[in-house]
């Protein structure tokens, strides 16, 4: 049996993050969506289904068809209710959550079908009662704390976890896992409110606080007084400082300077600046608005707390000032005085005062030193990814 991950019609919803990644790259709690099935499962996804410009990236191979494939949308968090039906389905057997399809089975299936199975060509159809579906961006932030409790549970399980070293203080020992070579002194652990896993390499320097449910990728760095609270995954290889909460940062991205980040997502290869400050509630408490792609408009959505989603490779100047509710694009060079925009499209330089695109070869020299700076090669499939989106519009 071949288990594939497809991009459903959520990868358009999922801009800016999906931009540049498919929706099995997403990460929140512990793991990306494909690390998590990949566990659930307990074998490598045999490939990804996704836009034709990730594909050479992301996919393992090109193919006209799949034979004896298990199909299932990145989009939906596995639980054990959702693995129990996943593993009993037959041919032409699937499963769906109210109307969205999350899974199904069949001997032979062409690739450009995989969107479009009708209905009537199911023998069997399993309905899930509950199961966590990740629609939107800001459905990253909002359930991270529920999945990042779920999968410490799960991945900790029989697991024994390493001892820190240094005088630190720590509170509710057992809800705390540590990977080896982890390096902290004169920090705060505490995992009353929910569980921290702290991943290998990773260095927390004097005066840090966190507080759980919190995740922290290998290798990150932690900042002189750091404070971390709850609902926040800070992935592999990033450097972060100030005060962070409810908001997952992908691998690679830097807050290391003072200033609030709140219910928010920052893409990869991401930066802001010291002093950058970002606004996750209005004023006058009332719900927000939010930049939809597909109708090109701010549409009111049911939220009252929401910071910023970020897209990859973006960056914002020294005393950057986000509004709540902002949608920030690919590769921006964010500055000036004032709250920037509330949308800002991909590759545009400046703020509210005046901004323009940037040229293609600055974007992808600015890309390359950046990645250079980690040890990390900028190669050919990344600048093809950057530069068929560059010529699209309105992204």
């Amino acid at each position: 049996m071949n288990f594939i991950l497809y991009d459903g019609v959520e990868w358009k919803k999922l801009f800016p993050i999906t931009l540049t990644r498919p929706v099995s790259e997403i990460r929140l709690g512990l793991f990306t969506m494909k690390e998590r099935w990949e566990k659930y499962i307990g074998k490598n996804v045999e490939d990804v289904i996704t836009q034709s410009f990730l594909s050479k990236k992301y996919s393992k191979k090109e193919c006209s068809f799949f034979e004896d494939i298990l199909l299932i949308n990145s989009s939906f968090i596995p639980n054990e209710e959702l693995i129990q039906i996943l593993f009993s389905l037959k041919e032409n057997e699937g499963i769906f959550f109210e109307k969205e399809m999350i899974a199904f089975k069949k001997k032979i299936l062409k690739k450009e079908d995989i969107l479009s199975f009708p209905l009537e060509k199911y023998k069997k159809i399993y309905y899930v009662k509950q199961v966590i579906h990740i629609q939107y961006p800001w459905d990253i932030f909002i359930n991270n704390e529920i999945v990042l409790k779920k999968d410490f549970m799960f991945f900790t399980k029989g697991k024994k976890s390493f001892s820190l070293e240094g005088k630190n203080h720590i509170i509710c020992k057992e809800k705390i896992f540590l990977e080896e070579n982890i390096k902290a002194n004169n920090v705060v652990l505490n995992a009353q409110l929910g569980p921290i896993y702290i991943e290998k390499g990773v260095k927390i320097m004097e005066g840090s606080v966190i507080i759980g449910p919190v995740s922290i990728g290998r290798n990150s760095i932690l900042n002189i007084g750091s404070k971390i609270y709850g609902g926040t995954t800070i992935s592999t290889f990033c450097k972060v400082g100030g005060e962070i909460f409810n908001s997952v940062i992908f691998s690679y991205s830097n807050k290391v300077h003072d200033g609030f980040l709140g219910n928010s997502v920052l893409g990869e290869w991401c930066n802001l600046g010291a002093g950058t400050n970002v606004s996750n509630l209005r004023n006058d408490y009332q719900k927000v608005t939010v930049w939809n792609y597909e109708k090109k408009d701010f549409m009111p959505i049911n939220l009252q707390f929401f910071g910023m989603i970020m897209g990859d490779h973006s960056r914002s100047a020294i005393n950057t000032q986000f509004n709540t509710a902002t949608i920030v694009g690919v590769s921006d060079s964010i500055f000036g005085y004032g709250f920037s925009p509330r949308y800002i499209p991909s590759f545009f330089l400046g703020g509210i005062q005046r901004s323009k695109k940037i040229p293609f070869n600055q974007v992808c020299g600015t890309a390359e030193i950046m990645m250079n700076r980690r040890n990390v090669n900028f190669s050919v499939l990344d600048k093809n990814i950057l530069e068929y989106l560059y010529h699209l519009l309105d992204i």
